[in-house]
C-alpha cells in the first residue's frame, strides 16, 4: 500500500542526496569491503518502487543508452598473487568465489557441470590486451589454458541478448527434392502423438515436407530442440482452412491456412524459421575491425560551399587533405549538397574523412564500387588505402547510438478516430509507413476510439523517429516494442524514440523498463566457459596477464548430483486433459534444469492413462465417478490411486520393491519426483487436481510456471515460506543472498527481479518467472539453493557404473562412491511392543510365517521388557530381525539361549542361518537389490492384491515408460505366499514374490513391479494360495516416448 506521508517529491529529493553522496566519495579507488556505493542506491529504488509504486516520475536513472549494473561491489581481492581482482562462478545461478558479505553464505559448484568464469581485475586493462586463464587439476597438471573474453563480450541480460546461430536467409531456399513428404492422415496423426516416431523420422532424413491438416493435428505441433537434429530442414504446410499453432523451442509460430514454413536445426541444435534468422541479423551489430574507434580529427568543416552543384568529391577537398590527416565533414539541413563522390586517388593514401549529418534527408557517398547513405545523426567513416581506394570503416563509438529524447513541441500527425486507430493497430505496413514518413506521431486513444494491442516493428529508415501513445480510454492498451510489452493504461502516455541500435526506447516510462534494458551484470569483468568435465574438486585457477599472475585455491566443488522426474497424465472416469507441458515440451525440462544444483535432470515419460474403471484398495468400484466430492487438494481418488498408487508405484518400482501398503509413507531414497497431471469424475462433477508436492510426487495443476519450483522445492525439503522474509526474497549485489540466473545453453543472464524491476521473491515465497520468454521458473534464492544442494549431496544416486546400482557422495573424498541401498525397512513386517508386555517367541514365530523380515520397533509408551527369539531352525532360515529401541529403559533380548541388554538407541541385526542366530552389531546393511539395467523402455506393471483372499484382487492396466530401472526377477517363489508371474512372448516366465500380510488390516496392498519393455511380456497372472485370482493381458507396445537430459533427448 503507498505511504500516504510520503510526499511525490520525496524519491527525487532522497535521490538526489544519494547522488550527492556519491559524488563525494566517487574518487575513492581502492577496494575495501563495504557497501558499494552505487548500489545503495538500487536499493533505495527498489525500497522506493515498494512502498509506493503510485510514484510517477521516479526515474533517477539517466535516460538514453547509460547501462547500469547490478553489481558494483568493491570488495578485497579474492585470489593471491599480483594480479589482484574479484572472481566469480556461474553454473545454474551466480555464486560468488569468497563472501565478503556479513552472515552471507554460498552454494557449492557442481561437479561436471558447465560453468562460466568471470574475473573482474582491480586495475584497468585495456579489451584488446588478453587476460590467460589456466586450469589445474589436483595434483598440480595443467590441464586447460584458454584466454577469457574481454567484458564487452559478458554475458547479456536475457532481453538484450541475441542468439549466435551459423545460419543465414539464403539457407532457407526450397530443397529441389525432399527426402520425406508426408500427406497420409494415419501418418501425421502418428507423428504428431508419438514423439519417438517423430524422432526417429528427423534421424532418418534429411529434407522433411509434412502436409499438416486439423484432420491430423488436433492440438499445437511440438518440434522440439535436439543438437542430434542439427542441419535437418522440416517444411510444415497446413493444407487446412483453419490456423495452426507450430511449437518449437521456447517459440510459438501461428501457421496459416494454405501457407508453408520452413524450419532448420541450426548447429546449437535449435529450429530455427527465415524470419528468426532475419531477425538474428538485423540485431547482431557487424564484427569489429582493427580501425573501430573514430580518429582525431584535424578539422572540422562545418559549411558546405553554396555552390549550385548537388554534389563535390573528394578533389574539392584536396588542399584542405593535403594540409590534414582526416577531416570531418559536417551535413547540414541548409546544404544544397546531396553526393559526395570520393574518387580513387593514390595522393590521398591514409588520409580519412568523417561525415555526419544533422539533415533530415538523407546524402549518398559514393566510392569506386560502392555507395553508403548517410542518415540523420549518422556517422560514416572513410579511409584512403595504399591504391588510392575509399573505403568504409565501421566505426564502434558511443556518436553512433546518439538519439534525440526530447519531447516534440509539435506532433507530425495525430491519429484520435477509431478507424485510423485500428488500421494503426491492426495494419503493420500503415502504422510503419506513417513512421517513415513522418518525423513524429501521436495516438490518442479514448472510449469509442481504441485498440488493444500496437506493435512497434524495427526498420533502418525509423532512427530518431517518435511515437507518443496517450490514453484517455478505460481499457488498457498494450504496445509490443522488440521483446518487450509495456502496458497503457488510463491518463497515462509513452513516448518511443528508435535509436540506432535498432531498438525502440520508451524515453519517459520512467525507470523501469528503461533501466531493465540498459542493465547489465557487472562491469570491466572478463569471462569464459569451461566444459563440464574440467570441473572438479581441488581445481586451481591461474590468471595472467603480461607476466602478472594471480591463483585462486580451495573452490569448493561438491557432488555431481542428479535428479529423476517421472510424468504422466491420467484421467480417472475421463479423458486425461492433454496440458502436461513439462511431459510435451523439452524445452521446459531444459528451463527447469538452469534453476537447480544438478549435473544431470532426467525426465522420463509415460503414455497417458485413461481408466474407465477404478478399484479402490478396500475393494470398492467406480465406473462412473466417485461417491465423495473431489476438489483441487480433496478427492480419494485423487489420494489413493493417483498419489499413493501410481506416483508412489512408479517411483517403488524403480527400486525394485515388488509391493507395499496402499497408504504407506512413500520411499524418498534417492533426488526422484513423479509429477503427473491428474483428473477425475466425482459427485460434484469433473475435478482437476493439483497444486501439491512433496515426498517423491507433484500433483500439478500447470507445469510452465512457479508451480514447478514450488512443488518441486517441497519434494526437496523446502516448507512454504521457507527462509522467511530475509531467506526467501531475492536481495540486492551489496545484501546477503543475492544471485542471478545463468543459461548455459543461451549464455545470457536473467535477472533475480520482477519485470518491472523490483527484486523478486523464492519460488517457495510467492516468486514468479522474471519473464517466461527466458525461463518460465522460478530462480531460487541461494538460502534455498543452498538447502536444495545438501539434501541431493545426502541421497542415493542410481548408477550404472556401481556394482550395488547406487552411488552416493562422500564429502570427505569428495567423490562417488558405490553405496548399497538399504531396503529392509520396505520389505519388512513392522511389529511395535506393547507397553510393559513381553515379546514372546510364538508371537515372533507369526511374524515370520507372514514375512522373514521383521523390525520390532521399542521405546517409551511401547517398551518391552523382554524380546524372546525363537530358536533358529530350517523354517527361520535366512529370516532377519531388526531391533530399534528409542526407550529411556533397557529391555532384555533372549537369543540363542543367551540374554543381552538392548539399551537406548541401539539398532541391532540377527540373521538366522537355520542353527543360530547371527548378530551384525555394526547395523550393516542386510537387503538390497542391484538393478540389472538401468534406464530402458519399461512396461509398469501395478495393482491391487488381499494376502488373505477377502476383496477381490486386481492388476490394471499396463503402464508404459520411456525409463526405469529393471531387476532380475525371485529366483526360488513361496507358492504358498502371493506372487506376481509374468509370462513372455518366448515362452518365458518370471515370477515375483509379495508381501504376505495386510499392511494396512483395512485394506488390500498394492504391488509394482518393471519389466523390461524389450522382453515383450504379454501377459500377467497374479496368484494367491497358488491359485490365479486375476490376470491381464499385455499389449506389445513400441516405445512412443522419449527420455531427456538436461532438456535434450536422450
Amino acid at each position: 500500500m503507498p505511504n500516504k506521508n510520503l510526499s511525490t517529491t520525496s524519491p527525487s529529493l532522497l535521490i538526489n542526496s544519494l547522488k550527492s553522496h556519491i559524488l563525494s566519495i566517487g574518487n575513492n579507488d581502492y577496494y575495501i569491503d563495504t557497501i558499494n556505493k552505487s548500489n545503495s542506491i538500487l536499493d533505495y529504488w527498489h525500497l522506493i518502487t515498494e512502498i509506493n509504486k503510485s510514484f510517477g516520475n521516479l526515474s533517477f536513472f539517466e535516460n538514453g543508452k547509460t547501462n547500469h549494473y547490478f553489481n558494483n561491489n568493491q570488495h578485497s581481492s579474492d585470489v593471491d598473487g599480483e594480479l589482484k581482482g574479484n572472481v566469480f562462478f556461474a553454473q545454474a545461478n551466480i555464486i560468488p568465489s569468497k563472501l565478503h558479505i556479513d552472515g552471507d553464505s554460498k552454494p557449492k559448484l557442481v561437479k561436471e557441470r558447465k560453468t562460466l568464469i568471470m574475473f573482474k581485475p582491480h586495475t584497468h586493462i585495456p579489451e584488446e590486451n588478453p587476460i590467460q586463464l589456466n586450469i589445474y587439476d589436483k595434483n598440480h597438471n595443467l590441464i586447460m589454458q584458454k584466454p577469457l573474453s574481454p567484458p564487452s563480450k559478458l554475458p547479456k541480460i536475457a532481453n538484450n541478448s541475441i542468439r549466435e546461430t551459423n545460419l543465414l536467409p539464403r539457407d532457407f531456399k526450397s530443397p529441389v527434392n525432399f527426402d520425406l513428404v508426408m500427406r497420409s492422415n494415419s501418418e501425421l496423426i502418428e507423428i504428431s502423438k508419438n514423439q519417438n516416431y517423430l524422432h526417429e523420422t528427423i534421424l532418418d532424413n534429411n529434407k522433411i515436407n509434412l502436409k499438416l491438416n486439423h484432420n491430423n493435428i488436433k492440438t499445437p505441433f511440438i518440434l522440439n530442440n535436439s543438437i542430434k537434429y542439427k542441419g535437418k530442414t522440416i517444411t510444415l504446410h497446413n493444407t487446412d482452412n483453419n490456423d495452426i499453432e507450430v511449437n518449437y523451442g521456447n517459440n510459438t509460430s501461428i501457421l496459416p491456412s494454405k501457407s508453408s514454413t520452413r524450419f532448420i536445426c541450426d548447429e546449437n541444435g535449435y529450429w530455427l524459421t527465415k524470419h528468426d534468422i532475419k531477425e538474428i541479423k538485423y540485431y547482431t551489430p557487424p564484427k569489429k575491425v582493427n580501425s573501430n574507434t573514430l580518429p582525431i580529427i584535424d578539422i572540422e568543416i562545418g559549411n558546405l560551399p553554396d555552390i549550385d552543384g548537388e554534389k563535390v568529391d573528394a578533389d574539392f577537398f584536396e588542399e584542405i587533405l593535403e594540409q590534414n590527416s582526416t577531416i570531418k565533414i559536417m551535413k547540414m539541413d541548409y546544404d544544397r549538397i546531396k553526393k559526395f563522390t570520393l574518387k580513387q586517388n593514390k595522393n590521398f593514401a591514409s588520409k580519412k574523412i568523417i561525415f555526419t549529418s544533422e539533415a533530415k534527408e538523407s546524402t549518398f557517398i559514393h566510392t569506386t564500387n560502392k555507395f553508403f547513405e548517410l542518415k540523420k545523426d549518422s556517422v560514416l567513416l572513410f579511409h584512403c588505402n595504399s591504391n588510392g581506394k575509399w573505403k568504409n570503416i565501421p566505426i564502434y563509438s558511443s556518436h553512433t547510438s546518439k538519439i534525440n529524447n526530447s519531447y516534440p513541441n509539435k506532433f507530425d500527425i495525430t491519429l484520435d478516430e477509431n478507424e485510423l486507430i485500428i488500421e494503426a493497430s491492426k495494419k503493420r505496413n500503415y502504422l510503419n509507413n506513417l513512421i517513415k514518413n513522418n518525423d513524429s506521431i501521436k495516438i490518442l486513444t479514448s472510449d469509442g476510439n481504441w485498440s488493444r494491442d500496437f506493435t512497434l516493428n524495427k526498420n533502418d529508415a525509423f532512427h530518431n523517429k517518435k511515437i507518443l501513445f496517450s490514453s484517455n480510454a478505460s481499457y488498457n492498451s498494450y504496445i509490443h516494442y522488440g521483446k518487450n510489452t509495456i502496458k497503457l493504461q488510463t491518463g497515462e502516455n509513452v513516448l518511443f524514440v528508435y535509436d540506432l541500435d535498432k531498438k525502440w526506447i520508451p524515453i519517459n516510462q520512467n525507470n523501469k523498463e528503461n533501466f531493465i534494458s540498459n542493465l547489465e551484470y557487472i562491469d570491466k569483468t572478463w569471462s569464459t566457459k569451461i566444459p563440464k568435465e574440467y570441473i572438479h574438486p581441488e581445481i586451481k585457477l591461474e590468471f595472467n596477464y603480461q607476466g602478472q599472475k594471480s591463483t585462486l585455491s580451495n573452490i569448493d566443488v561438491g557432488a555431481p548430483n542428479e535428479l529423476l522426474i517421472n510424468t504422466f497424465d491420467i484421467g480417472l472416469l475421463t479423458p486425461p486433459r492433454n496440458e502436461h507441458l513439462f511431459l510435451n515440451k523439452f524445452e521446459l525440462n531444459r528451463q527447469y534444469y538452469q534453476t537447480v544444483p544438478v549435473s544431470k535432470l532426467i525426465v522420463s515419460r509415460y503414455e497417458p492413462i485413461h481408466l474407465l474403471k477404478v478399484v479402490m484398495p478396500d475393494g470398492q468400484v467406480f465406473t462412473e465417478n466417485a461417491p465423495d466430492e473431489g476438489g483441487g487438494h480433496s478427492g480419494s481418488m485423487r489420494e489413493l490411486i493417483t498419489k499413493s498408487f501410481y506416483a508412489d508405484g512408479v517411483n517403488t518400482a524403480n527400486y525394485g520393491v515388488n509391493s507395499s501398503a496402499p497408504d504407506t509413507d512413500p520411499f524418498v531414497l534417492t533426488p526422484q519426483i513423479t509429477a503427473y497431471n491428474s483428473v477425475g469424475m466425482y459427485k460434484n462433477g469433473r475435478v482437476v487436481h493439483g497444486w501439491s508436492g512433496g515426498r517423491g510426487k507433484s500433483t500439478l495443476y500447470s507445469t510452465d510456471n512457479n508451480e514447478i519450483s514450488h512443488e518441486f522445492g517441497h519434494n526437496f525439503g523446502l516448507g512454504d515460506h521457507h527462509g522467511g522474509v530475509e531467506g526467501g526474497s531475492h536481495a540486492a549485489a551489496n545484501k546477503k543472498n543475492s544471485t542471478w540466473l545463468w543459461d548455459s545453453d543461451n549464455n545470457y543472464f536473467i535477472p533475480n527481479m520482477y519485470k518491472n524491476g523490483t527484486l523478486n521473491h523464492d519460488g517457495m515465497n510467492g516468486g514468479e518467472a522474471y519473464d517466461a520468454r527466458y525461463n518460465v521458473y522460478t530462480a531460487y534464492t541461494p538460502n534455498s539453493f543452498i538447502e536444495i544442494q545438501n539434501r541431493f549431496e545426502n541421497q542415493h544416486v542410481f548408477s550404472e557404473e556401481s556394482k550395488t546400482g547406487y552411488k552416493k557422495w562422500d564429502p570427505e573424498i569428495k567423490e562417488m562412491v558405490d553405496a548399497y541401498l538399504e531396503l529392509s525397512q520396505y520389505n519388512a513386517i513392522e511389529f511395535t511392543a506393547i507397553n510393559g508386555s513381553d515379546i514372546t517367541a510364538n508371537d515372533l514365530n507369526s511374524l515370520l510365517k507372514k514375512n522373514k523380515n521383521v523390525i520390532i520397533h521399542n521405546g517409551n509408551g511401547y517398551h518391552a521388557i523382554k524380546i524372546n527369539i525363537p530358536l533358529a531352525n530350517e523354517s527361520n532360515k535366512g529370516a532377519i530381525l531388526r531391533i530399534e529401541s528409542v526407550a529411556d529403559y533397557n529391555s532384555e533380548l533372549h537369543v540363542n539361549n543367551k540374554i543381552e541388554l538392548i539399551k537406548k538407541n541401539d539398532s541391532i541385526c540377527y540373521i538366522s542361518d537355520g542353527y543360530t542366530w547371527n548378530r551384525k552389531d555394526n547395523n550393516e546393511t542386510i537387503l538390497y537389490k542391484v538393478p540389472y539395467k538401468q534406464g530402458v523402455p519399461v512396461v509398469t506393471l501395478m495393482g491391487f492384491y488381499d494376502p488373505k483372499d477377502v476383496i477381490d484382487s486386481y492388476i490394471y492396466p499396463s503402464l508404459y515408460g520411456s525409463y526405469g530401472m529393471v531387476y532380475s526377477h525371485d529366483k526360488k517363489i513361496d507358492t504358498q505366499m502371493p506372487y506376481l508371474e509374468v509370462i513372455f512372448e518366448d515362452g518365458k516366465i518370471s515370477q515375483y514374490q509379495l508381501h504376505n500380510f495386510r499392511s494396512n488390516e483395512e485394506m488390500m496392498n498394492k504391488f509394482h513391479v518393471n519389466i523390461e519393455r524389450s522382453l515383450n511380456p504379454i501377459k500377467a497372472n497374479l496368484y494367491i494360495n497358488n491359485k490365479i485370482v486375476h490376470s491381464r493381458e499385455i499389449e506389445i507396445k513400441k516405445n512412443r516416448l522419449l527420455t531427456t537430459i538436461n532438456g535434450d533427448i536422450a
